[in-house]
């Protein structure tokens, strides 16, 4: 139906009506803007005060300043932003204009009005993608190098290639840096392709570096906290942490207790500590570890060491130093895999010879006719022509040439949320003596993810197993191929044994001594039965979990949460089979099992407050800290196993069980602790710390004490008048003291002793009971070992830091030391715990760095450290000036004594003064009163020294002749790279320590009453014909006590210098990897302990602190020679 045409016309009438009247409107409006000028003017002159706060909307201040200036807006409500404005700022007489500006409007004065227009956005191009390849100077590519949009979060890293892809926008700048080299910032400006050279940034002064509870830069640190290299350590095999750290800190000193595959090396940081001894605290991650870590030596990502009073952040456990390490993480990278294997061989660096039978048979002779006694039918050869044939060389018999295998594999991967870490390895080293060998598996997973841009969460998580069969197990009960014993050990016995014999009968059993002359070689194990029949299995599980979250709670202010589980589970299975072998006879057999169990709790809150003022600058930290420590152990040992086969070594198969014995034991330690860090333009320096711990350990009135320290540097460089000395790089002084903790010295069963077991016979017809007794007396007075420690250091830079330098002087007083003293046996026990003396460290360590040109062709870079120290007793507990130490080798020699004024654990012998020529020298030797001196003594005896002038040699004559902690220890390394080829060569050495060789008193002692063989050595003995000899005459007695007395004779320096490990490598270039789609292929050879320069006459000179530096036969370190390949995909 169609509209009648009127309808239409009224229609289009109002239509064109309210169209002319909104058009004249508009026109009357915009004619009286166009036609104003007044308003122009006005505007330009307005000024305004006003705060902007986010939380106001626009229209809100718009009105605001039309309330302030009377000016009138005009503007389309729509074009109004609906959000809060972004803009937080006050204005203080500022032009309109500019505030209306920076509102996001234009603005067009007409007449009494103002018009706004909101500005355009920019129209926004899309993002380019760019891509490249970082290189180093020399031209090799650099892996792991950050890409960053500068401005932005966005941001990648480099691959195994060097090679990046990121996309931004073509006005953007990237950003490319990493540690230890200089970052270069560069525009894309509309190129697809960006290749970058990154040069050494040798100045290292920005360098971060960890410390407790957070990281701080190097030029800003003011105490004495030591950087461990760890150049090539992923090519060299090595068994634990010691290893790691020999030779590569100054002030850290490192003794390698024996070659054993299952041995551990003693760390000491600054001195032995006192009488009880320190090991230095592990920190994880920033997590404190039980005990002594077993790591992976490719995890590790860096290590420092805090030597002075800035261990105080950790305070009751810190006197002994504490070591910092922090493993791999993850990255925002595509998935890069690491394969790194290497195996080869070990063998004994160094064997002492025996004598073979016919050698034997004519000493053996010889020491009889000189003592005057007859001689043994075992060495006749009419009457026993067997015993002069030579079937075996017992040393060569008991060594071996090992096997090691050790694999690497390692995975990392990323984005900006989430990064990951993760890696496997597995080590084997057979020892060097038979049946001996150490096995290691290590699993890691450390992963990060950001929630939000204020929090973030992480975990590391750790799995260790090791086992082994060797000597040095710290688990009672479990000897292992003992090499510590003068009376069984190993090596000695391989010494003691005749080499008439063979090792194996002619049906393959072993042989013993022979029947008829048995009387004649002594009691003695055939060493190789020993050796073979070891059955040991001592697995240690280490698992640890180790969750964090990190919470950024404002500008400058974070929270960390840190949780740590350890748990280590150690379940070991010993069985000692019977020795039926003529010699030593052993005629029962044992199992002995064990189970410990160790549990370990920590839990630490942190506060970290980090602020720039102007040129002041201050980081606070503030924390709680909660650890407890649980521990069980049982023990169960079995005898009278009929069978002895493998699958019958089991408890239910034993016909003589003994009771289990079992305890347990409980620790907690809380503590407070805080720090303060302050410089001023990074040129005045200084550190505040302090921290309260409590134990349980201790009485309640003596749980809890407090440590501090303080420090403080001065950076001279940075002064006016040396910041244009350009070759003056970094001068920076620095002094600290603190007081620190050793709570290790203390025991429960110093505190609180649990009561002993014992049986008693009562009763009117007595009867055998079980009892318990109280054997040593409770101290609540007691409490744990303390260091104060003062340190002065200096560090130097020179030539843009291509040399470096740093030197500290140290001293280190360690107080209220834990003594056991005897009480009189009127108190119904044996003793008692007491605190009290002191100990002194102090000393000089020197750190030495050089790099070459970093645009040389050739690169090259030396390291050194240099370490003197002296120690000294000033003083024992309850007044004693000397302490005995319960240490011998069998029953006579007693070499080492505590000594007031004197280093710990001094060598207390009588001094020889050459050997007597003649009979009638050796009678004019008389005392005042015309008495012989050594009324025993003949030509060839040694000649004593009557130190005290008595007219006799006894104990009293013996004087103090060094130890065998050394004096000066040190270490050198050298790297160099040349288009692909690198080497690395690392040599450490001691110098100034004694090592008391008791090797002579049972090898080339003819008198000792047992008739062992002897060492080749013995050959060499004063004769009439050898009368320049400087070893006393062979004889089957020792009149005149020239073994049996303590003497000089036996010290021998213990200074060395061995050339730990040597390297050389290639790197494959990458354009013949790409087609196998290889990222990186190095090959390299490395070989350990390759030479050694000493005089020390005995197996090896790292024979350990443990016996004192006494040597029995210890197990000596191995020459290695390894091959190994590492690829990255």
């Amino acid at each position: 139906m169609k509209t009648p045409s009127y309808k239409r016309l009224t229609a289009l009438y109002k239509a064109m009506k309210y169209s002319l009247l909104i058009f004249t409107v508009i026109c009357t409006f915009c004619g009286t803007l166009f036609a104003s000028v007044t308003m122009a003017q006005k505007l330009d002159r307005a000024l305004v005060s006003l705060t902007i706060t986010k939380d106001k909307s626009q229209q809100a201040i718009l009105k605001e300043i039309e309330a302030k200036t009377g000016l009138h807006f005009v503007y389309n409500q729509d074009q109004l932003s609906t959000n809060k404005t972004a803009l937080n700022e006050t204005f203080k007489q500022e032009k309109v204009e500019t505030v209306l500006h920076k509102l996001g409007f234009e603005c067009l004065e007409k007449g009494d009005y103002v018009i706004l227009k909101k500005i355009p956005a920019p129209v926004k191009k899309a993002d380019r993608t760019v891509s490249g390849t970082v290189k180093d100077s020399t031209g090799l590519a650099m892996p792991g190098v950050s890409v960053k949009v500068s401005g932005t979060t966005l941001g990648t890293t480099t691959n195994a290639d060097g090679k990046f892809s990121i996309s931004a926008p073509e006005e953007a700048t990237l950003i490319f840096s990493m540690i230890g080299y200089k970052s270069q910032q560069v525009k894309i400006e509309g190129k697809g392709t960006i290749n970058i050279v990154l040069t050494e940034d040798n100045s290292q002064l920005n360098e971060v570096i960890v410390v407790g509870y957070g990281t701080q830069k190097k030029i800003t640190i003011s105490g004495a906290v030591a950087e461990v290299s760890l150049d090539k350590l992923n090519s060299r095999s090595v068994n634990d942490i010691g290893s790691i750290l020999q030779g590569k800190a100054p002030g850290v000193v490192v003794v390698t207790e024996s070659g054993d595959p299952t041995a551990t090396a003693k760390v000491n940081i600054r001195g032995q500590g006192g009488i009880n001894g320190e090991n230095p605290l592990y920190v994880i991650d920033g997590s404190l570890f039980y005990g002594t870590p077993v790591l992976n030596p490719n995890d590790i990502e860096s290590i420092s060491v805090l030597k002075d009073g800035a261990a105080a952040i950790y305070g009751a456990r810190a006197s002994g130093g504490v070591i910092l390490i922090t493993t791999k993480k993850g990255a925002n990278q595509k998935l890069n895999i690491t394969f790194d294997t290497k195996a080869g061989t070990q063998t004994a660096w160094k064997k002492l010879k025996s004598l073979n039978a016919k050698e034997f048979a004519d000493v053996s002779n010889l020491a009889a006719d000189n003592a005057g006694i007859p001689r043994k039918d075992a060495f006749d050869a009419v009457k026993y022509p067997d015993g002069q044939i030579t079937r075996a060389d017992w040393v060569d018999e008991i060594f071996r040439t090992g096997l090691i295998q050790d694999y690497n594999m390692g995975i990392t991967g990323g984005n900006d949320k989430s990064s990951f870490y993760l890696s496997f390895n597995y080590r084997k080293a057979e020892g060097t003596l038979l049946n001996t060998y150490g096995n290691r598996y290590n699993f890691r997973i450390n992963s990060e993810h950001r929630i939000n841009s204020w929090m973030k969460f992480g975990e590391n998580l750790f799995y260790d197993y090791t086992n082994g069969n060797g000597s040095n197990s710290t688990a009672p009960n479990i000897n292992g191929a003992n090499t510590k014993s003068a009376y069984t050990g190993t090596i000695i016995s391989a010494i003691f044994y005749p080499s008439n014999v063979a090792p194996y009968t002619s049906t393959g059993g072993f042989s013993g001594l022979p029947l008829a002359y048995a009387g004649a070689y002594g009691d003695i194990i055939n060493p190789v039965a020993y050796l073979k029949r070891l059955d040991v299995n001592n697995p240690v599980n280490t698992i640890v979990a180790n969750p964090y979250a990190e919470l950024d709670l404002a500008k400058g202010l974070k929270f960390r949460s840190n949780l740590s589980f350890t748990k280590r589970i150690n379940d070991s299975k010993t069985f000692q089979t019977k020795v039926p072998e003529i010699g030593k006879i052993f005629d029962f057999n044992q199992l002995t099992q064990t189970s410990n169990t160790t549990n370990d709790l920590l839990a630490e809150q942190v506060l970290t407050y980090d602020k720039y003022f102007g040129s002041h600058h201050l980081n606070v930290i503030g924390g709680f800290s909660y650890q407890n420590t649980h521990n069980e152990y049982l023990s169960v040992f079995a005898q009278g196993f009929d069978d002895e086969s493998p699958k019958y070594r089991y408890m239910v198969n034993a016909t003589k069980p003994f009771l289990p014995e079992s305890n347990v034991s409980s620790e907690t330690l809380t503590s407070f602790f805080a720090r303060a860090n302050y410089d001023y333009k990074s040129k005045y320096l200084l550190s505040l710390i302090g921290r309260r711990d409590g134990t349980s350990l201790v009485a309640p009135k003596n749980r809890f004490a407090n440590y501090y320290s303080a420090s403080a540097g001065w950076v001279i460089n940075r002064e006016d008048f040396l910041n244009k000395v350009d070759w003056i790089s970094n001068l920076k002084i620095r002094g600290s003291y603190g007081l620190l903790g050793n709570l290790a010295s203390v025991t429960s069963q110093a505190v609180n002793p649990t009561l002993s077991k014992t049986t008693i016979y009562m009763g009117q017809n007595p009867a055998q009971l079980l009892g318990y007794y109280e054997n040593v007396l409770s101290n609540p007075d007691l409490t744990w070992a303390k260091s104060k420690q003062t340190n002065i250091g200096l560090d130097l830079g020179l030539f843009k830091n291509r040399l470096n330098l740093v030197a500290d002087y140290f001293i280190k007083d360690t107080k209220d030391m834990l003594i056991y003293q005897p009480l009189s046996g009127t108190t119904g026990v044996d003793g008692q715990w007491k605190n009290g003396g002191l100990s002194r460290d102090k000393g000089v360590e020197v750190g030495l760095n050089y790099n070459n040109q970093p645009e040389a062709a050739f690169q090259y870079s030396i390291n050194a450290t240099f370490t003197k120290m002296n120690n000294k007793l000033v003083s024992l507990p309850g007044g004693l000036t000397s302490q005995a130490v319960n240490f011998n080798v069998r029953g006579t020699l007693t070499p080492v004594l505590l000594q007031v004024g004197e280093p710990l654990y001094s060598y207390y012998v009588v001094q020889t003064a050459g050997i007597f020529q003649s009979d009638a020298e050796a009678k004019n030797y008389k005392n005042a009163s015309g008495n012989m001196i050594q009324p025993n003594a003949k030509a060839g005896d040694f000649r004593f020294v009557d130190s005290n002038n008595d007219g006799k040699i006894d104990n009293n004559d013996r004087v103090f002749r060094g130890s065998a902690y050394p004096d000066f220890s040190y270490g050198f390394s050298f790297n160099a790279s040349y288009k692909g080829f690198d080497l690395n060569l690392f040599a450490q050495g001691v110098k100034g320590n004694k090592l008391f060789n008791a090797l002579k008193y049972t090898g080339l002692n003819a008198g000792s009453g047992q008739n062992y063989n002897l060492l080749k050595g013995v050959l060499d003995a004063w004769s009439p014909t050898n009368t320049g000899s400087g070893l006393p005459r062979i004889s089957a007695s020792d009149a005149n006590g020239n073994f049996s007395t303590t003497s000089d004779f036996y010290l021998e320096s213990g200074s060395y210098l061995r050339l730990k490990s040597a390297t050389i490598g290639y790197t494959f270039p990458k354009t013949l990897l790409k087609a196998a789609k290889i990222s990186n292929l190095r090959l390299y050879v490395t070989s350990n302990n390759l030479f050694t320069i000493t005089k020390y006459s005995g197996f090896d000179p790292e024979v350990g602190m443990d016996q004192y530096g006494v040597d029995v036969g210890r197990y000596p370190q191995a020459r290695t020679f390894l091959f190994g390949a590492s690829l990255n995909f």
